[in-house]
């Protein structure tokens, strides 16, 4: 079957559209949450200034002026440019989120490789596999003691209703026949907007079902149970699992009305 939902990926620039016209993305809404982590950034940005000493009063104090002009964005520039320190502990946060962002793309690749490889070639039914990267080998003996056989891999969505688009990393089979969509990320531990998010995925595959890039359905709607996230930065592995309840299902369409209300 195929639909007016298409999927562009052109230097980086992920867009789903239906009728030709974007959608918001799933995972860009969800953003519109707050993660627990300001701490860690004003850290980073402490850790930088200590380097700073005795210029960390003068920078202040100039910051302050600066904050005060009318072309802000300008005076801070100069700011930044006049005291390098500066500069470096203001963008610290992103400086580290972006290199962690390219480690973690690339195990999201790996990752998302296991379980095509096993859709390809052993009807979805998973195997336990040593290749020297951790978190596929450990998900690999996780799969093997709790999944049946997995559905799909980066299976495209979209509600028409709520004008959203995305793509969920995993749909499998559990064990004992519930249906469960499965999502990688690259943190330390789960957070609850990342089970929203995937509660948008739920909400958009039992609208319309499951496409590929082109628009053809590949998967008819589910039934899901469970939302498991894999956040393969931790430590130690560990799938988290949550019952797909009408609450993550609520707190997704609270993101999707703060975000278009933010974005209007």
């Amino acid at each position: 079957m195929h639909t007016n939902y298409k999927y562009f990926d052109e230097k980086g620039a992920h867009l789903h559209t239906f009728n030709e016209q974007p959608l918001y993305g799933t995972s860009t809404v969800v953003q519109i949450i707050s993660k627990p982590l300001t701490w860690w950034a004003a850290e980073l940005a402490a850790v930088e200034c200590l380097e700073a000493g005795e210029k960390i009063p003068t920078i202040r104090a100039e910051y302050e002026e600066a904050a005060k002009q009318t072309d802000k964005k300008a005076a801070i520039d100069a700011l930044m440019k006049k005291y390098p320190i500066f500069k470096t502990a203001r963008f610290a946060h992103f400086t580290k989120k972006n290199k962690a962002a390219d480690t973690g793309t690339d195990m999201h690749e790996e990752l998302e490789k296991y379980v095509k490889m096993y859709i390809r070639t052993n009807q979805g039914m998973p195997m336990k596999v040593i290749t020297g990267i951790s978190a596929v080998d450990e998900f690999s003996k996780w799969a093997t003691e709790n999944v049946k056989k997995f559905l799909i891999s980066e299976g495209h969505c979209y509600s028409e209703e709520l004008w959203t688009g995305g793509i969920t990393d995993c749909m499998a089979v559990m064990k004992d026949e519930s249906i469960a969509i499965i999502d990688f990320k690259s943190s330390k531990e789960a957070y609850d907007s990342q089970f929203i998010q995937v509660a948008g995925y739920d909400i958009e595959q039992s609208e319309n079902g499951i496409f590929d890039a082109n628009g053809e359905r590949i998967l008819e709607p589910q039934k899901v149970a469970w939302y498991y996230i894999i956040p393969f930065g931790a430590p130690e592995f560990i799938a988290i699992g949550k019952t797909a309840s009408q609450e993550f299902k609520d707190g997704f369409r609270a993101a999707v009305t703060l975000h278009k209300l933010i974005n209007k």
